[in-house]
C-alpha cells in the first residue's frame, strides 16, 4: 500500500467511531441525488468509499438486487455492519483500483471524491466496474468552499483542492456522458453514463 493510501485509511480509521455523531447529511439532499441517478428496482449499486453507509438507507429504498459497500478503512466497514443488516448489502474493504467486480447499474461516489488523488485513474477505473450505459454520480451535500474550507482544517494530508465542475468533469468526458453538473452554495454533482 503506497503513502496516501496508509495515510488515508490511518485518517478515516481514526474518525470511523465518532463519524456518525459530527458529521450531518442533510435527509431532502440524500434522497436527491440518490433520485437524480434513477437506477431500476434490483440494480446492482457500488457505494465507493461508502464510510458508514450514510447513503445505503436511501438506496435501500429502491430496492436495488445487491449494494456494495466499498471503502478503504476497515474502521468505517465496521461501522455500517453495525448500522445494517440486509442482506442485500455486501462489504468490501481495500483499494478500489483493486476492486474486481463489475457490472454495476450505477456507481456512487458520496462525500469522497477529493480523497483520490489520480483523478484520470480513478475514471478509468468506475468506468472499468459499470456495465454499458452504466452511470457513475459523484456528489456532495455542500458547496465546494465548504469542501475546501473543512478540508483545511486537518485533513488536507488526505485530500485534494476540489475545483469547479468544469475543471473536475474533464476527468470523465471521454468516459462517459455527463448530463448532470451541480455547482451550487447548496450541492455539488457530477454525473453520467458509460460510454460504449
Amino acid at each position: 500500500m503506497d503513502e496516501h493510501l496508509k495515510q488515508t485509511k490511518a485518517f478515516f480509521d481514526s474518525m470511523a467511531e465518532k463519524w456518525d455523531t459530527f458529521c450531518y447529511h442533510d435527509p431532502a439532499k440524500l434522497a436527491a441525488i440518490v433520485t437524480l441517478s434513477g437506477f431500476a428496482e434490483n440494480a446492482k449499486i457500488a457505494d465507493i468509499a461508502c464510510g458508514t453507509g450514510v447513503l445505503f438507507p436511501e438506496i435501500l429504498k429502491r430496492n436495488p438486487s445487491e449494494l456494495y459497500g466499498i471503502d478503504l478503512s476497515d474502521k468505517m466497514l465496521e461501522a455500517a455492519a453495525k448500522k445494517f443488516n440486509d442482506g442485500r448489502i455486501k462489504l468490501w474493504q481495500g483499494d478500489f483500483n483493486e476492486f474486481a467486480k463489475k457490472d454495476f447499474d450505477c456507481a456512487f461516489v458520496y462525500s469522497a471524491y477529493p480523497h483520490f488523488p489520480d483523478k484520470a485513474a480513478f475514471a478509468e477505473k468506475i468506468h472499468s466496474v459499470l456495465k454499458p450505459d452504466g452511470r457513475f454520480v459523484i456528489a456532495h451535500s455542500e458547496s465546494r468552499h465548504e469542501i475546501n474550507h473543512r478540508h483545511s482544517q486537518g485533513a488536507e494530508h488526505v485530500s485534494d483542492i476540489l475545483a469547479p465542475v468544469s475543471e473536475e468533469r474533464v476527468y470523465f468526458d471521454k468516459l462517459f456522458d455527463i448530463d448532470i453538473t451541480v455547482d451550487t452554495d447548496y450541492m455539488y454533482i457530477i454525473s453520467g453514463t458509460k460510454k460504449c
